[in-house]
């Protein structure tokens, strides 16, 4: 059952969805709470809460998509799906590769993809590290997000490599963003991003602090990153 306060919520960020993308939503909520009980998905477990923290935050960078017709996007670290499957629910018209290497998600996405019937979504069983040395995905994708996966250089090193010139990488953070983007430089520069743009999530009635960072990709990723599994984590640029 959709709460009453999520048109509400929707309408105060800009997004007025149709009711069956609503019902869409839900269905997807009912079976990521579902398959929760027995497989561990995400730590939130009551339906108002999932509704808020899983599928309105998955919605809130909308705003910021500033894509082209049959756009492809990529989810890194996407775990049960967010905020990936909740946008391609929203955004038919764009291709969505949902990425992580953890199994038990991949096959949960899959089953989703199946039951609601997902025809612009795809699931990559893969490292960002492998994914993006790969050819048919380096440097092919139009955008780039990422939700809570690490500090901004990591996020960095997983994203940009992926993204072609022109594209764009946005990251769903929190405010401790602001002291990572200062030690982001040499990221930036190494993998070729350009502007960054540093956005509130929600309005300030809210009270929400997540904050969503845009960054453009205006220079070819070197060859050389992303560096093999585990080093950008190990070793952060």
């Amino acid at each position: 059952m959709i709460p009453e306060f999520v048109p509400t919520e929707l309408e105060a960020l800009g997004l007025v969805l149709d009711p069956e993308v609503l019902q869409h939503l839900d269905a997807y909520l009912e079976l990521l709470l579902e398959a929760n009980r027995s497989v561990n998905l995400t730590a939130v477990r009551e339906p108002d809460a999932a509704w808020r923290r899983l599928i309105v935050d998955s919605l809130t960078p909308l705003p910021l998509f500033d894509l082209p017709p049959e756009a492809r996007v990529v989810d890194i670290g996407t775990g049960a799906g967010l905020p990936g499957l909740p946008l391609a629910i929203v955004c038919p018209g764009v291709h969505f590769s949902l990425v992580d290497s953890t199994r038990k998600k991949t096959t949960f996405l899959e089953s989703v993809i199946t039951a609601l019937k997902l025809e612009n979504v795809e699931v990559l069983a893969e490292r960002a590290e492998t994914l993006g040395q790969r050819r048919d995905h380096r440097e092919t994708y139009d955008l780039a997000i990422s939700r809570a996966i690490g500090p901004m250089p990591l996020v960095l090193e997983y994203s940009l490599p992926l993204v072609k010139v022109g594209g764009a990488v946005i990251a769903m953070k929190g405010p401790k963003v602001v002291d990572e983007l200062e030690v982001s430089g040499d990221a930036m520069t190494l993998l070729g991003a350009g502007d960054v743009e540093l956005v509130p999530a929600y309005p300030e009635s809210f009270a929400n602090d997540l904050l969503l960072v845009r960054l453009s990709k205006e220079e070819p990723t070197p060859r050389a990153y992303p560096r093999p599994p585990g080093t950008p984590k190990r070793l952060p640029l």
